[in-house]
């Protein structure tokens, strides 16, 4: 039995993710713009907007569904349909029912497939096989929407990634996630030491450290990060975390862990 098990992170881990909501939002302003002429806001001021609304919608009721939107696929076209309407608003317009299907439809651009093959990370396959040829379990959790999900893991195992003891996509990571994670790796043997690898400190990292496992963070400034990193850093660093610039680096540091 592997002495190792690593739990990685989908989204700006094994598949660059961030940059695939960039042009939807650029695309997004453009329309605005064209909109209302004269106007419309400054674009920071409605990139600005996008962030206010897309955050907050995050834990907002998805009508359709009675839940809360989180990470599902429906959230970010309906945050560009909510900046337009915001801003029909501060200008005294009535919005367009039909450009509000233009602005849903530029942001499920951002779920785009043929995105997903071209931002399989360069080094995610050897590292990978590198853990497998050291006799390590691999393991993914991954946090969004299901269908979504599954469309890049489905690419993953296109590009020869599919050594994956065990695969979860779940709504939140949580503390939870990880504890049922590791209860499926320990009952073989109580000496296994547990990894998460992941971009983000607060939801690939907190809640396992918390679980019992080790932290690896490759940290990537997302939206939610923007200013905020060096102090990210430190405080993982503080709490025992391997902070590496690549993802290759777990290659490099191997013998560290």
């Amino acid at each position: 039995m592997a002495g190792r098990v690593f739990v990685f992170d989908l989204d700006d881990t094994l598949i660059d993710n961030v940059h695939d909501y960039a042009e939807p939002i650029l695309d997004t302003c453009r329309l605005i713009v064209k909109t209302f002429g004269r106007k419309a806001p400054h674009v920071d001021v409605i990139i600005a907007l996008e962030h206010e609304i897309d955050s907050r919608r995050v834990k907002e009721t998805n009508p359709d569904t009675g839940q809360p939107f989180l990470y599902s696929m429906e959230r970010f076209p309906g945050s560009m349909v909510e900046v337009y309407r915001e801003i029909a608003k501060r200008v005294g317009v009535i919005p367009d029912s039909e450009l509000e299907k233009d602005f849903y439809a530029i942001g499920m651009r951002a779920f785009d497939k043929s995105r997903y093959a071209r931002n399989v990370h360069p080094a995610a396959k050897r590292v990978l096989d590198y853990l497998t040829n050291k006799g390590d379990k691999i393991a993914l959790l991954t946090k969004g929407d299901a269908t979504v999900q599954r469309k890049k893991i489905a690419v993953l195992k296109n590009a020869g990634i599919s050594n994956f003891s065990a695969v979860w996509v779940v709504g939140q990571k949580l503390s939870i996630s990880f504890s049922l994670m590791a209860r499926d790796f320990l009952p073989s043997s109580a000496r296994l030491t547990l990894y998460s690898v992941g971009n983000s400190y607060e939801s690939d990292i907190k809640p396992a450290l918390t679980a019992g496992f080790k932290g690896i963070l490759v940290p990537v400034e997302t939206w939610d990060l923007i200013g905020k990193m060096d102090d990210v850093v430190r405080e993982a660093k503080e709490n025992g975390v391997f902070v590496f610039r690549d993802l290759s680096d777990i290659i490099t540091h191997y013998e560290e862990l």
